[in-house]
């Protein structure tokens, strides 16, 4: 049986928002194991470690910053 359009349920924000914030971690995690399983993902990650580890990266303040530097 569907229930019927016109009935509602009082859901409390702070639970609305904990299952939010809940949803976007397990979103983090699926979105790393997919990068981590990823033969091509995982080479980028470890290029980007052993670019780190040389001192072969920029770091910006903000967004203008990252602008100037790919014009």
């Amino acid at each position: 049986m569907v229930p019927a359009l016109d009935e509602s349920v009082v859901i409390p924000k702070d639970l609305l928002r904990d299952l939010y914030i809940g949803l976007v971690k397990v979103e983090e995690v699926l979105a790393t194991l997919e990068e981590l399983f990823d033969k091509e993902g995982l080479q980028r990650i470890k290029k980007a470690e052993k670019e780190y580890k040389e001192g072969e990266y920029i770091t910006v303040h903000d967004s203008s910053e990252i602008k100037e530097l790919i014009e």
